[in-house]
């Protein structure tokens, strides 16, 4: 099936994701002259009014391949929390017409979004985000996050989705996806709040174990980072290890009671230690290292392992 609304309007969509200098490098390879005094928004409408619609054709074509595949890969990388944000929460509000808000953590800020795609308006689904991108109708990362969602909790086929093309690799990475509860148990009901998890991503292993505490029972050390917070007006230094191949079980007292069909292997891992912490056990980069501590999810770090005891080098 072939896209239903008109090349301007879709244009229109792509090109928010695009930065300004992006922008006018379009305008001088169409040779679109006069654009340096206009901003973003203004620079889009104006290069649409610009255009011959055999040229935004050409556009489509080349750019929006990267364009979605750029958007629904951070999508992915915010599931997996990898991303600048944190996907903190998705509700259904509205199971009949498929309405669900999304809420974005980052470090400093609060991005909310919105999506509704139902049969009747699949073509050019309803949505609204705080972001720059989505503000404007552009397909932005969250817009993709929400899209997911739609499309695992059943309110449209793929096959029926002629918006955007959309890669055969990008289908590949929907597979493993799955809509959870805060608690990580499956939940496909639409009354109740959900997050996504990546079944083959380290944050699924993490996210079992939210809250509760594991031993860390070997690591490498990729990096020590220093930090420093402030709260009514006291400063903490507090370190940050960046642990690579790590393997952990859910608590034990001492490691040789770790049971082996209990070990979870993750790739990477972050560590927080108090200053007092750090300074007992000398840690450093390449260092192996071992550690008790309470999973939590960290608007900037994502997940990170904190409140740690029984820290050694191995």
């Amino acid at each position: 099936m072939e896209r239903e609304i008109d090349n301007r309007t879709y244009l229109k969509y792509l090109l928010h994701s695009l930065k300004v200098d992006e922008l006018k490098q379009i305008c001088r390879d169409y040779k679109v002259r006069g654009y340096s005094k206009y901003k973003k928004a203004d620079l889009i409408e104006f290069i649409l009014d610009s255009l011959a619609e055999e040229e935004m054709t050409k556009i489509i074509t080349e750019k929006e391949p990267e364009i979605i595949s750029k958007e629904f890969n951070t999508a992915i990388d915010i599931i997996n929390g990898k991303g600048r944000e944190t996907l903190e929460e998705i509700e259904v509000v509205n199971p009949d017409r498929n309405e669900i808000e999304l809420r974005f953590k980052g470090f400093n800020w609060t991005v909310h979004s919105f999506l509704s795609i139902t049969q009747s308006n699949i073509k050019d689904p309803l949505r609204d985000c705080d972001c720059r991108t989505g503000a404007n109708m552009g397909l932005c990362e969250h817009f993709w996050v929400g899209f997911i969602f739609s499309l695992k909790n059943g309110y449209f086929n793929l096959s029926d989705w002629t918006l955007t093309t959309f890669p055969k690799e990008l289908k590949n990475q929907l597979e493993s996806i799955k809509i959870t509860t805060q608690e990580g148990t499956e939940n496909q009901t639409t009354e109740k709040s959900g997050i996504l998890i990546d079944e083959n991503s380290d944050s699924s292993h993490l996210m079992e174990h939210l809250d509760s505490r594991i031993t860390v029972l070997e690591s490498s050390i990729s990096e020590v980072l220093k930090r420093e917070s402030e709260f009514q007006e006291i400063i903490t230094t507090y370190y940050v290890l960046k642990a690579e191949n790590v393997k952990f079980v859910p608590q034990v007292k001492k490691i040789s009671d770790a049971k082996k069909e209990d070990i979870v292997e993750v790739d990477e891992l972050n560590i927080r230690l108090s200053e007092n912490a750090y300074e007992k056990v000398q840690v450093e980069k390449g260092d192996k290292f071992s550690c008790n501590g309470t999973v939590n999810r960290d608007n900037f770090w994502g997940y990170i392992l904190k409140r740690a005891t029984k820290y050694k080098k191995l």
